[in-house]
């Protein structure tokens, strides 16, 4: 993963590639539409990129939420995912 220290620098965490792999995650949850939550949350993620944020942000923002989701919906490679996103960047 490399050396850097997150409460001084993202240099070397590599967060967009890993913050890019959790919304490839959960596009197909999003595009299955089974939750009223994900049509929320795409429309969260627009607004935030409208004000110039970014994916890591709006992870960061419904991250229990996120959480809660792909544990109910038993999909470890993409809860994996997010939580390596939560130990190395947020």
């Amino acid at each position: 993963m490399g050396n850097y220290d997150r409460y001084i620098s993202f240099k070397n965490a590599n967060w967009e590639s890993q913050s890019s792999g959790v919304m490839d995650g959960l596009k197909p949850h999003i595009e299955a539409a089974d939750s009223p939550f994900w049509a929320y949350f795409m429309r969260q993620r627009e607004l935030a990129h409208q004000r110039g944020l970014d994916d890591l942000r709006v992870l960061h923002n419904f991250l229990p939420t996120l959480r809660e989701l792909l544990e109910e919906l038993d999909d470890q490679p993409t809860l994996a995912l997010l939580e390596q996103l939560e130990e190395s960047c947020m």
